[in-house]
């Protein structure tokens, strides 16, 4: 069953055409007047003397143009200040209390590997 197509009432249709026609009109007065500032501006720029952007003795090159500027600063950077007195030569304590064998890293990095390994085979054991 189609039902028959009709317009909409006429008041909404006159509103609807009061509403575009408002909208036309207020874009052509908007177009006009910002048509009307750009020649307003355009005439002000032709108006005014062109003025040269540089002297000439701005435009002149001279060798210290090509002379890169001294960029070292005034006072002197700072410097790293460690947390304990550099000793020239460590003591055999201090050897011992900061020195960790090669191996034992490497075994411990080798055991981590060998128990994930180690989880993840049996991960589907029964």
């Amino acid at each position: 069953m189609k039902l028959p197509r009709r317009l909409p009432r006429p008041e909404i249709l006159i509103i609807a055409g009061a509403a575009f026609l408002a909208f036309v009109i207020t874009l052509a007065v908007l177009s006009s007047h910002a048509h009307a500032a750009s020649v307003t501006a355009l005439r002000e720029r032709q108006s005014a003397a062109p003025q040269p952007l540089l002297r000439a003795d701005e435009l002149e090159i001279t060798p210290e143009d090509y002379m890169v500027p001294d960029l070292s600063p005034v006072t002197r950077p700072p410097q790293y200040v460690p947390y304990r007195p550099r000793l020239p030569k460590w003591s055999q304590e201090l050897v011992q209390k900061y020195w960790v064998d090669p191996r034992e890293i490497v075994k411990e990095i080798v055991g981590s590997i060998n128990d994930r390994n180690m989880a993840l085979l049996f991960q589907n054991v029964p």
